[in-house]
């Protein structure tokens, strides 16, 4: 396969030089005053006693406007104003930003878009290090990709489409940094239902720690900083470059799906018949139930299945495909399309929710957790046939889909997924409320963070875990029991990549 290389330009057509020209016109930062706890800007320096910043490629601003624009994330439910935010353009500046924090204890937020939904990649006051601006494809090959850690899945998919490749896993919506998602582990559930973590298509990793080193780090070197940076929620460092796995990609997908389904039993039976097939050549190439949008009041529960393929005509019929499933899966219908087309059906409803003028302005209290496969008809019975119009309204992603238990391993320990004893299957269920309106009510989130946690309780206690792209009010004693035995190993982590405790403080784990 042929190469493709970044020129520093950002995928969505905006020039590197003009997305720093637009950082820097905001209030320019020289130096930290650590009597008073605040960054001073040029225009303050004579009059005030501060410790100048390092040199920087990129830009370090504290406007308001920046400032504001950094303090909120896609859940719209809580907001943090830094002090002043980093537009890094090497790793370097990243470097030695994180290293003058920690000898300051000035705390840092790390993203790549702010996509979170519960504040995590917030921080009030200190530093925000908006990572969008590392954008650069550095290579493409069958060897891999080489991206930066701002790098959206939807143009890194589209760059290696055009040289025949495509990431295994792949999340149902790919405007999203690569960075971010590996910190949180990555559920590809669009594209298969057997590799579906995208930190295991992790091959090494360029990454500040939490103390300013910056490491190369991989399964074999360096490999306690690997561990805990997938899946870490940027406790230990700040991702900064990545090398991924790809493999080739196919030309076309013929994608079904069903009318609603009648019953949970049904649908949890077809999934996991199917799913035990999943990539045979008499079988889908994957399969999750996912409801209709907009489409309120009725079980949010439909199958929607995938065949990739470069040829139409070998592809299965859709007897032998739904073979032992019961007439819901029957009689699912079928269209044809490209694989990208595919791949980029969330975006496309995403774009045009934006479009619309309200999706970024909704309240997104979203629920996630995998359940084991032997209390899955048990969780689905005990959720989906209550949920309410408030639950699933008409912008709401209801996804349910059986994963491989055996692909969540210790070369990411940090994503917790349900014991092996559980069966084979770890199902995600996905149930990702969004307000109606962009103002629901004074008590709105309350409300349903109140009903994530009691259904983060009942998931755990059949030996569930939580994913967490999610909003679920947490405690250090919830962090504590989500992580279970892991947990020891991930405080002396913290202790040795950030010794000054100053990364990520949002996500509220230590």
């Amino acid at each position: 396969m042929g190469n493709s290389t970044g020129r520093g330009v950002s995928r969505r057509g905006v020039s590197r030089r003009g997305f720093f020209a637009a950082a820097a016109a905001g209030v320019g930062v020289v130096g930290y005053n650590a009597t008073v706890g605040r960054w001073v800007t040029t225009a303050e320096a004579a009059d005030m006693p501060f410790s100048r910043v390092p040199r920087l490629d990129g830009a370090l601003v504290m406007d308001d406007s920046t400032r504001v624009a950094n303090s909120t994330d896609a859940g719209h439910m809580t907001a943090r104003v830094p002090h002043a935010v980093l537009f890094p353009a090497s790793a370097e500046d990243v470097r030695v930003m994180v290293r003058y924090c920690a000898a300051r204890r000035i705390p840092v937020a790390t993203n790549t878009g702010r996509n979170s939904v519960f504040g995590q990649t917030l921080v009030s006051g200190g530093l925000v290090v908006n990572a969008k601006s590392l954008d650069t494809i550095h290579s493409i090959s069958s060897a891999g990709a080489d991206v930066d850690a701002g790098v959206q899945w939807y143009d890194l998919i589209g760059a290696a489409f055009r040289q025949g490749l495509t990431p295994a896993s792949i999340t149902g919506y790919t405007q999203l940094g690569v960075a971010g998602t590996l910190s949180i582990g990555g559920l590809g559930v669009a594209t298969t239902n057997l590799a579906v973590p995208q930190a295991a298509m992790v091959k090494k990793m360029q990454v500040v720690t939490g103390a300013g080193d910056l490491v190369v780090c991989s399964r074999t070197r360096n490999s306690g900083l690997f561990k805990a940076m997938l899946a870490g929620q940027g406790q230990c460092g700040v991702i900064t470059r990545v090398t991924i796995d790809l493999v080739p990609a196919p030309r076309y997908a013929r994608v079904y799906r069903s009318a609603p389904y009648p019953d949970v039993a049904s649908c949890v039976h077809d999934l996991r018949t199917l799913a035990e097939r999943s990539g045979q050549p008499d079988g889908f190439s994957s399969v999750t139930s996912a409801n209709n949008p907009g489409v309120t009041g009725a079980l949010p529960l439909n199958l929607l299945g995938a065949v990739f393929h470069d040829d139409p005509a070998a592809v299965p019929s859709t007897a032998v495909l739904t073979r032992g499933c019961s007439p819901t899966a029957q009689q699912a219908q079928y269209v044809d399309m490209g694989y990208l087309d595919y791949v980029y059906l969330v975006d496309s409803q995403v774009n045009a929710w934006k479009a619309a003028g309200n999706w970024d302005g909704l309240v997104k209290p979203w629920f996630n957790a995998l359940i084991p496969d032997n209390r899955m008809l048990e969780w689905s019975e005990s959720i989906f046939p209550g949920l309410t119009d408030e639950d699933v309204s008409p912008t709401t992603f209801v996804v349910v889909s059986p994963t491989l238990t055996s692909a969540y391993t210790d070369d990411f320990p940090l994503f917790r997924a349900p014991s092996p004893e559980g069966g084979r299957w770890s199902w995600l269920c996905g149930i990702l409320t969004n307000s109606a309106t962009p103002d629901p009510g004074s008590d709105y989130a309350t409300r349903i963070l109140e009903r994530n946690h009691t259904w983060w309780k009942r998931a755990h206690a059949l030996g569930g875990t939580r994913y967490v792209e999610d909003a679920i009010p947490f405690t250090k004693s919830d962090w504590c029991a989500h992580y279970g035995a892991t947990h020891p190993q991930f405080a002396a982590w913290k202790r040795q990549f950030d010794p000054a405790g100053i990364m990520t403080p949002g996500a509220g784990i230590f």
